[in-house]
């Protein structure tokens, strides 16, 4: 074998064409980057603003993901989930050590029944109606001795009064376990909502303040979903009283390393007697003289690829149940001093150091900026990892209706009886086979053949939101109402989503809704966090709708008379 392994070569032109290929002719006495010495400056990250007030600006709560932080609002299990908890409770009793665990039973069903009769007949599915009759009576309301003793527990008034058994010393320590458990299933917010109806999105900040400077990161317009890095902005100013009580802490660390290089698919192999394979065809991309991206990373390619070198930089994301500190870090650069092959140093300094042209902005990437500033701080937001969404417990198309002058949330799903989700369509579908619209005039000899209409009727799960002008001429929508016509009379369409607020007004920015429209969905989610612990919460997300739409809502009508039987 001493023949194959010498590798013989005969071909000097392809010699010559590979030397060429990796730059051999043009040789610079240059050395390869060895080692790296590297300072950061590691920023912790101390307060948590829900919403646009900086008042309600808090320590933030190193045990809850930023997330969940964000998103959660109260669970609000409905019959299935107060049963649960009802036949929970119960078992508590039963074993507990109660003296007469039945007659204390008896007393909290009677505080707290199950309705026989569902909150929304229209929008109750007949399933629901049939597991309704079967746990009236024979369960306590679960949810509703929850919220009746966690206000009795917090020194509120309950709203519903808990019966004389409460009293027993061997019931309260079973309520309080009771409460702790239903505590535990969800993770819900405390007062500190950051949804923001009027523009159907989140609004919060992260602060990192220090005495000469509070590091606010806002993310004023996050959808919900993933979070990262550039849903923050950077506005620094002073800080408030809770910030100034919290002072971040800045860890200057150093780091040595050996620096790799950058590789990439398809990138010119290092290899002398390995050619590049055909994965990524650098040659058949396509770029526009005005896609600067895409043509940076063509340069990058074509021409540096072989220059760039990586040093990697570890940076605290996460926190373990043993270590207190905030989640979140903002990590700065101080120092870097690559050596080479040489032995020479080279202090190699931030990019946006660098001025190219007299009064442009430096070049930067993956820094945070604000209104005229930026800052050396990059972010690791604290995102979360694998998350399990499920399926959507509401669903609201926000749409434009240009025929009829109108903007509409059509309910495409809704939270039922049972905890799950309900179609409003095929509930509306039921609705009219009960209760259908009138029958129009029926038409006599000699009488008018044709009849008015006003306006033609929408399903009931079709929420007109109407444009209206404030005084300082800001436009926004407000949920309206209908009257259907109906054989047993007019009826108001009402809301159900819990999206559309239906307690109170609900006023939408007008700018809000473009031409594809808006999806605002509820849903829950559930993830582990770094230190294991399981979080599930309720949760909300905007996007993108599915274009204009029409309700079919008409006015002024003439219609043709029904005719009369044997006419």
């Amino acid at each position: 074998m001493q023949r194959s392994l010498q590798a013989q070569m005969r071909d000097p032109v392809w010699l010559l064409a590979r030397q060429w290929q990796v730059g051999e002719f043009l040789g610079d006495d240059a050395g390869s980057p060895v080692q790296a010495n590297l300072g950061v400056d590691l920023r912790t990250i101390t307060t948590y603003r829900p919403g646009l007030d900086d008042l309600k600006t808090a320590p933030i709560d190193p045990e809850v993901p930023i997330e969940v932080h964000v998103e959660r609002e109260p669970g609000a299990p409905r019959l299935r989930g107060s049963l649960q908890l009802g036949l929970y409770f119960e078992t508590l009793i039963r074993t507990g050590g109660v003296p007469s665990p039945g007659n204390v039973i008896n007393a909290f069903r009677q505080a707290f029944p199950i309705s026989g009769d569902a909150p929304d007949p229209t929008y109750a599915p007949p399933d629901a109606l049939r597991f309704r009759s079967i746990a009236t009576g024979r369960v306590t309301d679960g949810e509703a001795l929850y919220q009746s003793a966690k206000a009795v527990a917090n020194g509120q008034p309950p709203p519903q009064p808990l019966p004389a058994a409460a009293g027993d010393p061997a019931v309260a320590p079973i309520l309080t376990s009771f409460i702790s458990y239903r505590d535990s299933l969800f993770s819900e917010p405390a007062r500190d909502s950051a949804w923001q109806s009027g523009t159907l999105d989140f609004a919060f900040a992260l602060g990192s303040p220090v005495p000469d400077q509070n590091l606010t990161l806002e993310a004023d317009d996050f959808r919900g979903g993933h979070l990262d890095w550039y849903s923050f902005n950077l506005n620094p100013g002073a800080a408030n009283a809770v910030a100034a009580a919290n002072p971040a802490q800045i860890t200057p660390v150093t780091f040595d390393f050996l620096p790799n290089h950058v590789v990439f698919r398809g990138m010119p192999d290092s290899r002398w007697w390995n050619f590049e394979d055909g994965v990524t065809d650098f040659g058949q991309l396509d770029a526009d003289h005005v896609d600067l991206a895409k043509l940076l990373v063509m340069e990058f390619a074509l021409v540096y690829g072989n220059d760039w070198f990586s040093v990697p930089v570890p940076v605290t994301v996460g926190i373990s149940g043993s270590d207190p500190s905030p989640r979140g870090t903002l990590s700065r650069v101080t120092t870097l001093i690559v050596t080479d092959t040489f032995g020479v140093r080279t202090l190699v300094r931030s990019a946006d150091q660098t001025t190219v042209n007299p009064g442009e902005t430096p070049w930067s990437m993956f820094k945070l900026s604000g209104p005229g500033t930026r800052s050396d701080f990059i972010a690791m937001a604290p995102t979360l990892g694998v998350v399990d969404d499920a399926e959507s417990l509401e669903e609201v198309l926000f749409l434009r209706d240009d025929i009829a002058a109108l903007a509409w949330a059509v309910e495409g799903r809704l939270q039922g009886d049972l905890d799950s989700a309900v179609n409003p369509h095929e509930m509306y579908l039921e609705r009219l086979k009960a209760n259908p619209p009138p029958a129009p005039p029926v038409a006599t000899p000699g009488g008018p053949q044709i009849y008015y209409t006003m306006e033609t009727p929408v399903p009931d799960y079709w929420i007109p939101m109407v444009p209206v002008q404030t005084t300082q001429g800001a436009l926004y929508l407000r949920r309206g109402t209908m009257e259907i016509p109906t054989s047993g009379g007019l009826v108001k369409i009402k809301p159900r989503a819990l999206i559309l607020e239906p307690t109170h007004p609900f006023f939408l920015a007008d700018h809000v809704v473009p031409r594809s429209g808006v999806q605002v969905d509820r849903y829950f989610r559930r993830t582990r966090s770094s230190d294991g612990t399981t979080f599930l919460w309720l949760a909300r997300k905007s996007g993108l709708g599915r274009g204009s739409g029409w309700s079919g809502l008409r006015f002024d009508i003439v219609r043709d008379m029904a005719k009369a039987n044997g006419a």
